[in-house]
């Protein structure tokens, strides 16, 4: 499957995402740190949304791997387990169940020293094949 262009999206276009990997049910996304990810002006903490975008991003291509067609999300459940703070920040997603009508990745987004600074779990649309000529 052709990797997809990440720059297609204005959203995606702001974050600065880069695949540094992308093959069937596995995908790795890059973020490069931008002072408008800090959560308060006198932090060196990111604010938790952008951490969250990255989780869907990330889970939404892991799925779009494995099925070639748009997934929307269904829902998006995050755990923040430390503080992402200055820095870039990589996401490692991968499918783990492709179904009828729901399919789910589970993320993981590490900091620059490699350490999990959160984890996510999206469930997203299944995208249906089209029976008619």
């Amino acid at each position: 499957m052709n990797q997809p262009d990440l720059s297609e999206s204005p959203y995606q276009r702001f974050l600065g995402l880069e695949f540094a990997r992308y093959q069937e049910g596995l995908v790795e996304i890059g973020m490069p740190f931008r002072e408008e990810f800090l959560r308060d002006d006198d932090s060196d903490w990111l604010h938790g949304g952008i951490l969250s975008a990255l989780i869907d991003i990330a889970g939404d291509y892991a799925v779009y791997s494995k099925t070639g067609g748009d997934v929307p999300t269904v829902d998006l459940r995050v755990d923040y387990l430390r503080p992402a703070k200055r820095g870039r920040l990589t996401a490692i997603a991968r499918t783990v169940k492709v179904g009828r009508r729901v399919s789910i990745a589970d993320v993981e987004v590490k900091d620059e020293q490699g350490q999990v600074v959160a984890i996510g779990r999206g469930l997203y649309a299944t995208p249906t094949l089209s029976t008619s000529g």
